[in-house]
């Protein structure tokens, strides 16, 4: 009996040391998966440089130094205020990309604290807290969506008010729910949106009581008045995205069109982590991180079966949310990244007996999983040193640009062969607005949520739906390429000789570095 009682105190003493052992490891990892903001000068995030123009661009209208003050006007009833309203106050004692790289990084740090946070508001499984880690980097990080990246966790933080007042609903509780979710839907409102659903399908789960679960549902119906007084203003502000003959998109795409819409039920899963086909392989490490529950012999949280319903809310979101409307484009895929932190909440705690019977098998898999992490973060941080390095050259392109001109950017290869992102490059351009206080087109001022808004009479030519512009298919007329001093030219095959011919400017070329060209237009008749 002696005997058998010292191997079992034994066994929890490893048991317990090797528990400390993954949770410093898992501690490390999430500080050093904080650099990967930091390899690249410019990091290889499609959109960034277009918020970081928005950024630029809005300090330097609140400050009236602006030269684009009658082109644009700024749209404080905004579902962006709070992204752009950090940068913006960090932009005043560091560079503008500089307060990016640390408001995602914290956003990152953020998500991986609010995943742990919920996990144990459900008493879910903290073996799988390594779930939480490579999903932040997968499409809406490698698209550069970052407003939307700043809101993920408040969201996860704002479904912990909403379980707890739908445990216990006080007037407290209720002010809580209502307060938070008016910070969620100023962050970025499809994060507001689907986290009030979840928030609010937790209410029928704890009270079934008709009357009282009407009276919870107030503060949602407060959130949903909030919701529809914006969607007034937008209508009566001029703010909806310009439509006819030179805007024209279609109203909304939703992903199932043509032989190959049914892709959308694998590419979901791919977009967990990468951002296309060409990472497909990282998808087999994702179904290791979606058995690993399995292989540690986790067990569905039937205890609380609300721990089910964020990851309900996410497959409807994926089955039957448009990938495009309002002009605003990937809409249901942004939203993988919450893929890994909802399926981890559905599974319960294990009892210490449990953690015990599973134990040799369990720290096999960890190990597994933690290297597939690790190697996760590894292929991110050397495709952003090589892109660094790649794209040196074009800061010899960007210094030859005085400041404060308007530029047209012309990308007829976005795609990145380092980073394996489509559009890495399609606001690359948007640099020289961020840092050297230009306005290049295309512009996100064009778009409905956006702080920095075209005023309703000096909206350009050129907007995002004129995609598919080739070198045979550019037309400088069409364009009105005469309004713009600079253009930026993204390409990987030589140009043709007479691109940019036309009867009423003269352009000269400024350089050429490797997959970019830069060109000044001078006297116009």
């Amino acid at each position: 009996m002696q005997s058998m009682s010292t191997a079992s105190r034994a066994d929890g003493f490893a048991q317990q040391n090797a528990s400390l052992l993954f949770r410093w490891l898992f501690i490390g990892t999430v500080l050093a998966a904080g650099m990967l903001f930091w390899i690249a000068p410019r990091p290889p995030l499609g959109d960034l440089p277009q918020h970081a123009g928005q950024v630029a661009l809005l300090r330097d209208l609140l400050t009236g130094s602006s030269p684009w003050a009658g082109l644009v006007r700024i749209n404080y009833f905004t579902p962006y205020l709070l992204g752009y309203g950090v940068a913006l106050a960090l932009s005043f004692v560091m560079p503008v990309l500089g307060a990016l790289k640390l408001c995602m990084m914290l956003a990152f740090y953020g998500f991986v604290a609010s995943g742990i946070a919920l996990r144990k508001e459900f008493d879910a499984d903290a073996r799988l807290d390594w779930l939480y880690i490579p999903g932040f980097f997968g499409f809406a990080w490698q698209f550069g969506f970052y407003t939307y990246l700043l809101a993920v966790p408040l969201g996860w933080y704002f479904l912990i008010l909403a379980k707890r007042y739908a445990v216990a609903p006080t007037f407290a509780r209720a002010l809580g729910v209502l307060a938070g979710g008016v910070v969620l839907f100023f962050s970025h409102g499809l994060v507001f949106a689907f986290s009030c659903a979840i928030g609010a399908a937790f209410l029928p789960v704890y009270i079934r009581r008709l009357g009282p679960l009407v009276r919870a549902a107030l503060p949602y119906a407060g959130l949903g008045l909030l919701t529809i007084a914006y969607l007034l203003y937008v209508r009566h502000q001029d703010l909806v995205v310009p439509v006819g003959p030179a805007h024209a998109a279609p109203p909304i795409l939703w992903g199932w069109e043509g032989p190959t819409g049914w892709h959308r039920i694998y590419n979901f899963l791919v977009y967990t982590v990468a951002s296309e086909a060409r990472d497909a392989w990282f998808s087999l490490g994702l179904v290791f991180m979606l058995a690993t529950p399995w292989l540690i012999g986790a067990r569905l949280n039937g205890r609380q079966p609300a721990a089910l319903l964020p990851m309900l809310v996410l497959l409807l979101t994926w089955l039957a949310m448009p990938s495009e409307a309002l002009g605003i484009a990937f809409l249901f895929e942004r939203f993988a990244i919450f893929l890994l932190p909802a399926y981890a909440l559905m599974f319960r705690a294990a009892s210490a007996h449990e953690q015990a019977a599973a134990a040799p098998r369990a720290r096999w898999v960890q190990l597994a999983l933690i290297a597939l992490v690790w190697a996760n973060i590894g292929v991110l941080a050397v495709r952003e040193y090589r892109f660094a390095r790649e794209n040196a050259p074009f800061e010899t392109l960007l210094a030859k640009t005085q400041p404060g001109q308007r530029a047209l950017n012309l990308v007829f290869a976005p795609a990145s062969p380092i980073i394996h992102n489509p559009w890495t490059y399609h606001s690359y351009a948007l640099w020289y607005q961020a840092e050297r206080r230009g306005f290049v087109d295309v512009n996100f001022a064009y778009f409905l949520p956006q702080i920095v808004r075209f005023r309703p009479d000096r909206i350009p030519v050129v907007n995002p739906g004129m995609r598919g512009v080739t070198p045979q298919t550019f037309n400088w007329k069409a364009v009105d390429g005469r309004i713009y001093r600079y253009i930026f030219v993204r390409h990987t095959e030589p140009l043709p000789p007479h691109l940019f011919d036309n009867d009423e400017c003269t352009i000269v070329p400024l350089g050429s570095v490797p997959g970019w060209s830069l060109f000044e237009r001078r006297a116009c008749r």
